[in-house]
């Protein structure tokens, strides 16, 4: 299976990307191929609003590095966005990432990619691990995604309490789920 990673945070070794790494580990060790992209170092504009995508039925015409990733999108059997929470919300760059999906969907509704892509949420927080303030809005977040046709087959959530050891709860959670794709 081909599987699409979305890093969310801008730091290199920061506690969401850790924990993608081992979820590309275990995705890797299953034989599935794996295709990361780094928002922090894509040319990615925010969506304008013009309604040219759903008018011409087609991906979004701001052509940046989305256009490689829409490619890749549909020919993953899974999508992993992963993001630091930053002033109790997933970070600003996967905001713009995540509105930049309004084009796969057109003005009947119709969505414009396959459906039953499995869908992945990793986020790290500062608060603790069980912080329910902060789920409403990671579930925001990955109902957009769901709302294309994917399903949610997993959400990890690190807090400043997590055990981030490489054979901690967490890193084997998202170890284990890499591993679980086909």
């Amino acid at each position: 299976m081909k599987i699409t990673v979305v890093l969310g945070s801008s730091k290199a070794n920061s506690v969401s990307k850790k924990l993608a790494q081992r979820f590309i580990d275990g995705a890797k060790e299953n034989g599935n191929e794996v295709v990361v992209y780094d928002v922090s170092k894509m040319n990615l504009q925010g969506c304008r609003g013009c309604g040219a995508c759903r008018k011409m039925k087609s991906d979004c015409v701001i052509n940046d590095d989305m256009q490689k990733y829409y490619k890749d999108l549909r020919e993953s059997g899974a999508l992993v966005v992963t993001s630091p929470n930053y002033y109790s919300q997933v970070c600003g760059p996967m905001i713009t990432f995540m509105n930049r999906h309004y084009c796969l969907m057109d003005s009947d509704r119709n969505i414009r990619i396959p459906q039953g892509i499995k869908l992945i949420g990793i986020f790290a927080q500062g608060a603790p691990e069980i912080y329910p303030k902060y789920e409403p809005h990671y579930d925001w977040y990955l109902d957009t995604f769901k709302g294309k046709g994917m399903e949610l087959i997993g959400r990890i959530i690190a807090g400043g309490d997590s055990d981030l050891s490489e054979n901690g709860k967490l890193m084997n959670e998202a170890y284990n789920l890499g591993l679980s794709l086909k």
